[in-house]
């Protein structure tokens, strides 16, 4: 038996269902194998722990001294203040007026911008400059 085989039919032979003839081979692979020995020693661990925790018993009075230290911390909060809808409306157009004069500051800004040199002009150089001459259409046409 081979490693993946084993591993596969680890749960089966865990909980006992295997057939008699796999149950052996399993077994006797274990014996054998030292990695495989290790997983099935971490999984018998695992459930170890996890059927003790299964058998912890919760304390009753834990959420009510939860509570009891929330209400504590936050005295002032135990009744809710329902807003207004003048308030509603205010804060949407406070919000509204700072996104316009923000992109108004910003269309300004912009456009106070000057570069150093202009950008219209073309260089000299460039009205000597003729392109048709430098790479022919007919050279790509053979």
């Amino acid at each position: 038996m081979n490693c993946q085989l084993c591993q596969k039919e680890m749960d089966a032979y865990r909980g006992g269902t295997l057939p008699e003839g796999i149950r052996i081979q399993v077994e006797a692979h274990l014996e054998s194998c030292d990695a495989c020995a290790q997983m099935n020693q971490l999984i018998f661990l695992s459930d170890k722990v996890m059927d003790e925790e299964k058998n912890l018993q919760s304390n009753p009075f834990l959420v009510t001294r939860i509570m009891a230290g929330i209400e504590d911390l936050a005295p002032g909060y135990e009744s809710y203040h329902p807003v207004s809808v003048f308030q509603k409306v205010l804060k949407s157009a406070i919000v509204a007026v700072s996104l316009a004069a923000a992109i108004f500051i910003g269309v300004v800004a912009g456009n106070l911008y000057k570069p150093a040199t202009p950008v219209n002009k073309i260089p000299v150089e460039m009205v000597y400059l003729n392109d048709a001459a430098l790479e022919s259409v007919d050279l790509l046409t053979n």
